[in-house]
């Protein structure tokens, strides 16, 4: 079941369990899975050793405009796979439950 939230930007949205680097949009890279989660690549390195601290809730809308501007960043097509993993995962439309 997808968890619901209230953004300032976005209305009701999805909410995503992203890592702090992500949700404060200091990530340079970002690997999304199924289960609604995103991470940096080293956040997911140290899966086991995460904590409550380093998780927060980040809206999909905001996701999604946060991982736009990380594959603009990118500049050529051959780095993306380097800095952007399973975006399969975030999928929909605006405006889509």
């Amino acid at each position: 079941m997808t968890e619901k939230g209230q953004c300032k930007k976005h209305g009701e949205v999805s909410i995503w369990l992203v890592c702090k680097h992500v949700g404060d949009g200091n990530a340079d890279t970002i690997i999304f899975s199924g289960e609604q989660d995103a991470l940096c690549f080293e956040c997911a390195r140290n899966f086991t050793n995460l904590t409550e601290q380093d998780v927060v809730g980040m809206c999909e809308e905001c996701l999604k405009d946060f991982t736009a501007q990380l594959m603009k960043d990118t500049k050529t097509f051959a780095n993306l796979k380097e800095r952007v993993q399973g975006i399969e995962h975030l999928k929909g439309r605006r405006g889509a439950p």
